[in-house]
């Protein structure tokens, strides 16, 4: 079955997170995705915890992908990359602004020799503007981008995931497949240029509205809503569940699970104003409901009442979650030393044309005689470029 991106060939400079899962999900879509490492491999690999010498870190954003060695730095090798980009549709890079154009690949000087190829550039802050030169990471984007800001209930606190990260690469997926789509129409590529601090800002979506309609700041509430309660976790017997009650309807099934229908009729609970007035009340009463039943049982008579609901799962409970097995979140795949993987699902679930994972994370230059051989290279000249530490 044809994929939605085969025959599309990407070439991937990137290296930590967000910029190697953008070529991921490409790569996850059909496309033919070349990355291109240092001589020794990216330093991503020998990033602990480790499975031998591969770094899971480098295992998740790295499968359906080829690799090759290259040193960008060497004339002989800048003279490859010139003759693999003038080939190539998609190239993705995450270095700081500049570093492309002192290399000589910055986009003006790609569009000359390739003038379809799209250039996605991820990067803390942007290609240009009065912080774009300053190193970032996804905690750096997440402290200026206001996340750090509203997350937790005392200091504040980062994300538990790279959320910076994993929104800039997926903006930069989705970036680089209207660039494609645009090409159909224009038969020209263009620049794809995607921050790290953006991402993060974009999804400050009421905090924007927020303070400059009304001027008021989100806090750190913890899991509690500014405008709605009772939303937040509550202890079980045997753990955490979460509860989203966001209108009085739902805040009756709330009642109605609890056995407690009294509170229905109650002044300071009846209605969002009174709840919102009497949070820490209505926290404890629940409170004291969950606490007399197991999870389970929570969340057994809450999905009856229809409330939105969840047990608080940790990953060994994500894992043997039945809907998530169902959906297949967790695939595994060998490598070719043997061990079996275990890689993140396809998320994105298409009909006709559905991504695969084809690849598993492939050792360092693990293609590199297949693919400079097709590109007219003997296997003596293989051998030299090793020899010289071109590749």
């Amino acid at each position: 079955m044809a994929q939605v991106l085969e025959g599309i060939k990407v070439v991937d400079l990137s290296r930590f997170i967000a910029g190697p899962y953008c070529s991921m999900l490409l790569g996850d879509m059909g496309a033919d995705v070349i990355k291109i490492e240092k001589p020794h491999g990216d330093e991503q690999r020998h990033l602990e915890p480790t499975l031998g010498d591969l770094s899971t870190y480098f295992m998740i954003g790295n499968r359906n992908k080829r690799s090759l060695t290259l040193n960008m730095k060497d004339p002989e090798g800048k003279k490859i990359l010139r003759q693999i980009l003038s080939e190539a549709d998609v190239v993705v890079e995450n270095f700081r602004p500049g570093v492309m154009e002192r290399l000589g690949f910055g986009y003006e000087q790609l569009r000359e020799i390739n003038p379809r190829i799209i250039m996605t550039s991820i990067s803390g802050f942007g290609q240009e503007g009065p912080l774009a030169l300053r190193p970032a990471f996804d905690s750096v984007a997440q402290a200026t981008g206001g996340l750090m800001a509203v997350t937790g209930d005392g200091r504040p606190t980062l994300a538990g995931t790279w959320v910076g990260d994993y929104s800039a690469g997926l903006y930069a997926a989705f970036g680089t497949m209207l660039a494609l789509f645009n090409r159909e129409r224009t038969g020209e590529g263009q620049h794809v240029d995607i921050a790290l601090l953006d991402s993060i800002v974009s999804w400050q979506r009421t905090a924007v509205p927020d303070f400059l309609l009304f001027g008021k700041k989100p806090s750190r509430n913890g899991s509690r809503n500014a405008y709605h309660c009772p939303i937040g976790s509550f202890q079980s017997s045997d753990g955490y569940l979460f509860i989203t009650a966001a209108t009085d309807a739902q805040y009756a099934g709330v009642c109605k699970a609890a056995g407690h229908p009294e509170w229905l009729e109650d002044e300071r609970l009846n209605c969002e104003p009174a709840r919102m007035a009497n949070t820490a009340l209505v926290d404890s009463l629940v409170e004291e409901w969950t606490k007399t039943v197991t999870t389970k049982e929570a969340i057994d008579a809450l999905v009856a009442a229809d409330v939105p609901c969840a047990p608080i799962n940790d990953i060994e409970q994500v894992l043997a979650n039945e809907q998530v097995q169902y959906r297949e979140n967790v695939v595994w795949i060998k490598n070719n030393e043997g061990k079996d993987l275990p890689l993140p699902g396809i998320t994105v679930k298409l009909s006709e044309t559905p991504g695969t994972v084809r690849l598993a994370p492939p050792s360092v230059g693990e293609y590199n005689q297949e693919y400079y051989g097709k590109l007219g290279y003997s296997e003596e000249e293989i051998q030299a470029m090793y020899d010289k530490g071109i590749i």
